[in-house]
């Protein structure tokens, strides 16, 4: 089915459509929306608008949530339109052979120029996300490398890939290194200079669930346009 539409419109903010086929839908979301609804039941999010708009031309379709973003994170998304087609694709997200890039604005200037962080993460019942020790039977192993592309006066571009998916992995990471993500106060940064976290979501390479092919997107915006 091709893309008869390029955007989902959401209030005041709206989400590209990269590609869609009868299997998969990508899409690229704003900062300041959430992925999926909480426990509070939000009835604006990416996947409740994304159904909306599948159920514009078939009153059965679906959208089904695949991974998330953080509410301030932007970027690339990947939903599938089938139960079979999430949970295949659910796997390799599992199984650590999706590969995911991003691009953050973080402060400071960063030496050595590239590295690997390893850390244990914890979510506390309020949804707080701490550093644990591998020893804890409920932190999770977050693999982040990154690379400083460009640096400014009090900044620096880093291109970042994650090989497991925890919330807040790249927020926390960037963090443990004394280098925060600018605009992110929550986890140390000084400044916000721009109303949101410098950190987006650039491109995704995984198998297509109905075809196996490797499938590889971009995102249509470029980390610049902050």
């Amino acid at each position: 089915t091709p893309t008869t539409q390029s955007k989902i419109k959401v209030k005041n903010l709206s989400i590209d459509i990269i590609y869609e086929d009868d299997y998969i839908l990508v899409v690229e979301k704003p900062a300041k929306l959430l992925s999926v609804a909480t426990d509070k039941l939000e009835t604006n999010t990416l996947h409740s608008k994304c159904v909306d708009y599948l159920k514009q031309s078939e009153s059965k379709a679906w959208a089904y949530i695949v991974h998330r973003l953080d509410k301030e994170t932007s970027g690339i998304m990947l939903l599938a339109k089938t139960k079979s087609g999430k949970e295949y694709l659910q796997e390799q997200f599992s199984n650590r052979s999706v590969y995911r890039t991003y691009h953050a604005l973080v402060e400071g200037k960063l030496s050595p120029e590239s590295g690997t962080i390893e850390q244990y993460l914890i979510e506390d019942k309020h949804l707080n996300i701490n550093p644990t020790s591998k020893t804890n039977k409920h932190g999770k192993l977050a693999i982040t490398h990154w690379e400083a592309l460009s640096s400014y006066d009090s900044s620096t571009l880093v291109r970042l890939m994650i090989e497991t998916g925890r919330r807040h992995q790249i927020r926390m990471a960037m963090k443990s290194i004394g280098h925060p993500i600018v605009g992110d106060t929550l986890h140390g940064a000084e400044a916000n200079p721009v109303s949101r976290i410098c950190l987006h979501a650039t491109s995704l390479e995984f198998l297509h669930p109905q075809s196996d092919e490797p499938m590889r997107f971009e995102a249509k915006h470029n980390f610049a346009k902050f």
